[in-house]
C-alpha cells in the first residue's frame, strides 16, 4: 500500500463504528455527516463531516442505490428538461431520503433516525478514492475523476482540527 492510501486510511479510521447520520446538499456538493448529531447555529452537524465534490455512489446488494449523476435527473419523467433544475426536485435527494429513512424539514437534511447504517470498514486507493463499508451490505464509494479541483474533504465541524483535503486525487492538506 502506497503513502497516499495509508494517510487516507489513518485519517478516515475514526469513522469506523460511527453511524452515517446526515446527508445534505449545498448546491451540487454532497455532505455526509457521521456520528452523534448536535445542534449548531442554523442547523445540525455530526462529529465528522465529509464534503464530496467528486463522483460518488452508494452501492447495495441490488446495485447502485444512488450517486452523483442522479442530481441531474428530475423526479418526474414528464418535466420539461429545458426549464428544470436540480433544486426543483431531483432523483438523488429523493433516493437518499428513502434510503436513510428520514427527513428533517428544519435543516433540509436526509437523516438516519435509527442509526442503522454504521461504518464497518474503510478502504482507500492511491488516486484519492475511498470506500466506506456500511452495515446492511451497503458501501459509499468516492472516486476522484480529474487531475485538479477539490474532490472531497473530511473534517470535524466547529473545531480547529485540520481538514483532510483531496484535490485532483492527491492529498493537499492533512
Amino acid at each position: 500500500m502506497a503513502a497516499t492510501s495509508l494517510v487516507l486510511l489513518r485519517h478516515l479510521h475514526p469513522l469506523v463504528g460511527l453511524p452515517l447520520s446526515i446527508a445534505r446538499r449545498a448546491a451540487t456538493m454532497r455532505a455526509f455527516h457521521f456520528g452523534t448529531v448536535r445542534p449548531v447555529e442554523r442547523g445540525t452537524v455530526g462529529e465528522y463531516a465529509l464534503h464530496v465534490q467528486c463522483a460518488w455512489r452508494i452501492e447495495g446488494a441490488a446495485g447502485i442505490v444512488t450517486g452523483s449523476a442522479d442530481l441531474w435527473r428530475p423526479l418526474r419523467p414528464d418535466v420539461d428538461g429545458e426549464a428544470w433544475n436540480y433544486e426543483d426536485g431531483n432523483l438523488q435527494d429523493a433516493l437518499l431520503q428513502e434510503w436513510l429513512g428520514g427527513y428533517d424539514e428544519q435543516t433540509r437534511s436526509c437523516v438516519n433516525p435509527d442509526g442503522r447504517l454504521l461504518v464497518e470498514a474503510i478502504g482507500t486507493d492511491d488516486c484519492g478514492g475511498a470506500n466506506f463499508t456500511l452495515s446492511g451490505g451497503f458501501r459509499l464509494v468516492l472516486f476522484p475523476e480529474g487531475s485538479g479541483g477539490e474532490d472531497w474533504r473530511l473534517f470535524q465541524p466547529r473545531t480547529d482540527a485540520v481538514h483532510l483535503v483531496v484535490e485532483g486525487g492527491k492529498i493537499v492538506e492533512a
